[in-house]
């Protein structure tokens, strides 16, 4: 076996064990900021339904409806 040879059977299993960490790495942040988006998303309905609340709250106070 040649030291061509040798360096490459032990750099070549290395580098990529390297490059699938990177990869896993890259997808999990990716991951996470999809999620954020969605939780950004579902706060700004939660708000929207907590104000439609509100709203019909007064319309039922002002129609003297109990609440």
């Amino acid at each position: 076996m040649t030291n061509a040879q040798l360096y490459f059977a032990i750099g070549l299993p290395s580098v990529l064990a390297l490059v699938n960490i990177g990869i896993t790495l890259a997808l999990f942040l990716h991951l996470g900021q999809r999620i954020l988006a969605v939780e950004q998303r579902l706060n700004d309905l939660t708000g929207a339904i907590n104000e439609l609340d509100k709203r019909l709250t007064k319309v039922e106070i002002k129609l003297g409806i109990q609440p």
